[in-house]
This record gives C-alpha cells, structure tokens and sequence, in this order.
C-alpha cells in the first residue's frame, strides 16, 4: 500500500458515510471586514467600484455603507494559517494546508485527491466591521473509479455567515479522494 496522506484522514468508507449530513468544521475568519484590505484587493485588479470605496456611494446604491466586493468572502472567512503559539514548520516537512477544505478531517481510505469544482452563491453584502464565520458539512459522497484511481467526489458545503447570522454565501466544493491502482494492495 502507498503511503497514508499527510492531507487527510486514512479510514474506511463506513467511517466516510458516517459523517454524511454532519458539520466538519467550523472557523471564524482571522479579520473583520475592513477598508485596506479591499482597497488593496481592488488596486491589484485595477477594479473601480465607487461602492466599495466610498460610503456615500454605497448609501446612494442602496446599501447601509461600504461593501466588500463579494468574492473577497475567502478572504474574511478563513481563519488564520499561522497564529502566534503555533509550531513552525520543520525543514522537510510536508506543507501546510490550507483551512479550506476540511473535508480531510473525513476519514476516507485514500491517498491522493484533486479539486474538481466549485460553485458559490451569495446572499448578502459583507459590511465593514462585520465577522464572517464558515460552517462546513459533508453533503454528498459519490463513489467512482476513474483512470486515476478508485475513490469517491465528497462534497462539502460551506455556509458564509456574519456576526448576525445571516448568510452572506453558500460555497460547495467537490474533491475527489482516491487511491492510485499502483497504491492498491495486491
């Protein structure tokens, strides 16, 4: 058998099917929503938006003041890579991963995966000073074998909210988990 993942949990597809309708994860973003980093975002991008930039604007648009432009719900919704009392990361040692797709806290008897799509729908405006926390639930799992390897495509939902509990985004994400054939135990 290959080597276990170091991204993800090594189980078997009863341990994976138990966790189908249950929350996975839970992270409040490491930052409220605030001017500098939009303004930042929107330099890069050369993107003129007066809604985002400028309060009367956004109030003359129709909304309660600056908005963060809606794609930036990455941004204000994960939750720090690094923190102050962390361990530092080891020379040779297998990269961090990033705090998106918890579906690895599943256990799954595999060794390799890929993302294969991802759709978001938005629902409302992120506000300065708001706090976005991302809730995460394993919705789906269709098991397939592909040229790469027997696996299954989980899907895992992640719903945006603020400090008032609204949802501000919806976010599916399919990987797929599999084990290579050279993996296979003969």
């Amino acid at each position: 058998m290959g080597a276990k993942p170091g991204w993800g949990k090594w189980g078997t597809w009863e341990e994976t099917e138990s966790y189908l309708g249950k929350v996975i994860g839970v992270a409040e973003g490491a930052d409220a929503v605030e001017q500098g980093t939009i303004r930042r975002w929107m330099e890069s991008k050369e993107f003129d938006c007066p809604i985002h930039l400028d309060d009367a604007a956004a109030r003359a648009a129709g909304y309660k003041g600056v908005t963060a432009p809606d794609n930036m719900i990455f941004t204000y919704g994960l939750p720090a890579y690094w923190q102050s009392g962390d361990p530092h990361e080891q020379p040779g040692a297998e990269p961090r991963q990033i705090p998106i797709p918890v579906i690895f806290d599943v256990p799954a008897p595999c060794n390799l995966s890929f993302a294969s799509n991802i759709d978001i729908e938005y629902f409302a405006p992120m506000y300065l000073g708001d706090r976005i926390t991302r809730t995460s639930r394993l919705v789906s799992i269709k098991r397939k074998t592909l040229r790469v390897g027997d696996g299954a495509f989980l899907r895992q939902e992640d719903t945006y909210t603020n400090q008032h509990d609204e949802v501000v985004a919806i976010v599916n994400l399919d990987i797929f988990r599999f084990v290579a054939p050279d993996d296979k135990e003969d």
